[in-house]
This record gives C-alpha cells, structure tokens and sequence, in this order.
C-alpha cells in the first residue's frame, strides 16, 4: 500500500536512481558495455528494487513516465562517458507498454538530446512481456533496428515461444540467466548442453548471447566452456553507482 500511495511522487520527488553492472567480454577479458538498473531510495522502505517498482507503475500507469526517466538518465550518463573517452555501451530494460507507445520515437530523440551513436545503446525487452501479444514488439524493434540501436530480450529461454520469438523478432543479442547453469556449478570442466545449443543458435543466426548471474569461477569456466563470449554477474561487478563503475573500468588496461 505504500508503495501504490508513494510512487506516483517519487519521480518529481528525485527519489530514484540508477546503478550500473558490466557487461564483460569473456574471452579478451573487458568490459564492453553496462546496463543500467533502476533504484529507488524510499525514505522509510529504504531501497526498492524493480521487482518492487515495475508491477506497482504498470498498474497504475506510471511506467511510461519512469521507463522515459530512465532511458533520458542512462542516454545522459553514457554521454558523459563517451566524452571522457570512455569506449562503452549502455543497456536499458523497457516494458512491453512503452514498446506499444511510440518507443522508437523517444529512443530518437535521446540519441539526439545527449549526442550518442545509436549503435551505443541497446533496448533490452523481456521476453515474458512478449507472452500476450508479440506483433507490436516485432515492428518496434524493427524501427528501433532502423535507427541502428541494438536490441536484446532479456531472459530468453524462459517463455513457452522462445524460438518463435527469435525466428520472428529483429534483435541482436538474447541473454539468458544462471538457471540454466548454476545447479551444475559442482562440474567444473563441464559444459551444460543447453547453452552449448543457445550459443550454437546464436553463432548460426547471427546474435549475441550473454550470460546472466555469474556468481562463481564455476559458472564462467561453464559458460566459457559452452562458447559463450559475453558475460555479466558479481563475479565480476555487483551494480554500482558511477563512480563506482568508473573505478571499475579504470581498473582494466587502456586498449
């Protein structure tokens, strides 16, 4: 209840934030982008994460507004890195409801607001927002293509029509959470058939595939065993304000 009653003044309130993780490559060993994740930090409740957010403002019709929050703050934030010499892209997560209104649009003009390559910044969309009606989904992300931002769906492998999804849906990237590794963490030296066959469809058909949650040594010797080159999780990097991730990145030599 407090959440509904609250959050429709936290945005005006400055209330929220984002913090970033990196997305690494596995096999140079660097980091190639970051994707931005949204906070907020409720004066009593104390830091809210999406789960707690995102099912509140598609309910009472706030996520358009806080998802054009978000997008316009990373599209700034990655500006600034871009001018600091900084060789990055940033990943933002929207809902299904900002795909249908006019997503393309707004994406455009952040790109130019902020004077970022539109080749820097990649769409991330679940794909259990794709379960009721996936038609509008595929021509937004066309447009969005058309504008040369990448697109990736988030949690693949989760929805009954993963590979419907991927046959019909203009993307350029699936990433796919630790589910699908972590129980065999114990196997060290072993691949996990699954992702050897994501990967495998990913090479084929031309789209990336990152690897979500990794936590343990174990779970990038799986991983990277499977072939997969592009990574994110504590065991690299816990989200991290950006300062915090600017040391991080500071921390890796100067290509």
């Amino acid at each position: 209840m407090t959440v509904e009653q609250e959050l429709p003044g936290a945005l005006e309130r400055g209330e929220f934030d984002l913090i970033y993780q990196p997305i690494l490559d596995l096999v140079a060993r660097r980091p190639l982008g970051v994707e931005a994740l949204l906070r907020w930090r409720h004066p009593r409740l104390g830091t809210l994460l999406p789960g707690d957010i995102i099912p509140v403002a598609e309910e009472l019709g706030l996520i358009t507004n806080i998802g054009s929050w978000v997008l316009d703050e990373a599209s700034r934030q990655l500006s600034a890195w871009l001018r600091e010499g900084r060789d990055l892209s940033m990943a933002v997560n929207v809902s299904p409801r900002q795909l249908r209104e006019d997503l393309p649009a707004s994406v455009n003009d952040a790109l130019r607001r902020h004077g970022i390559p539109a080749e820097r910044l990649v769409v991330e969309l679940s794909e259990g927002g794709l379960a009721s009606d996936p038609a509008p989904a595929e021509q937004r992300l066309g447009e969005l293509r058309t504008l040369g931002v990448r697109t990736a769906l988030d949690e693949f492998g989760t929805g009954a029509e993963s590979l419907t999804h991927l046959r019909r849906l203009p993307v350029d990237m699936v990433k796919v959470g630790r589910s699908f590794f972590a129980d065999t963490a114990e196997l060290p030296g072993q691949t996990v058939p699954i992702i050897d066959v994501m990967v495998g469809l990913g090479r084929r058909l031309g789209i990336d595939v990152v690897a979500q949650g990794l936590e343990a040594p174990a779970h990038l010797e799986l991983v990277r065993g499977a072939g997969c080159k592009l990574g994110q999780g504590h065991l690299f990097s816990r989200p991290q304000p950006p300062e915090r991730i600017e040391a991080y990145l500071d921390g890796f030599p100067t290509r």
